[in-house]
């Protein structure tokens, strides 16, 4: 900033001559000085680029703001998920570590005991 700043100060000072604006189709006119009428049109058109960028970029925004709400989501799935893994896995060690209860089930009949 300091090297456009020093060009800026340099360019004010050795142009200070008036110079007359004429706003047609009005028939207004006023007279600035030199340096005045440049950085005013600099500054003009700095604003026009900002502004076009601006709204050239907007889509651009907007298919960002869609995907970070899409990765928020998939995150907030990501986390549902592997609650639910932690529980699945921890009710299966559960199950694991319960030892079978001895059951008592009738024989099975063969055709040999049975006659």
């Amino acid at each position: 900033m300091i090297p456009l700043a020093a060009v800026v100060v340099v360019f004010t000072i050795s142009n200070r001559g008036l110079v007359s604006v004429d706003l047609w189709p009005a028939s207004y006119s006023f007279q600035v000085p030199l340096f005045a009428a440049v950085l005013a049109a600099a500054f003009a058109g700095f604003l026009c680029g900002g502004l076009i960028s601006f709204i050239s970029g907007g889509r651009r925004r907007a298919r960002n703001r869609q995907l970070m709400r899409m990765l928020e989501n998939a995150r907030r799935e990501e986390a549902m998920l592997r609650e639910q893994i932690k529980k699945l896995e921890a009710a299966k060690s559960a199950q694991a570590a319960t030892p079978l209860l001895a059951t008592s089930h009738p024989p099975l009949l063969t055709k040999v005991d049975a006659a």
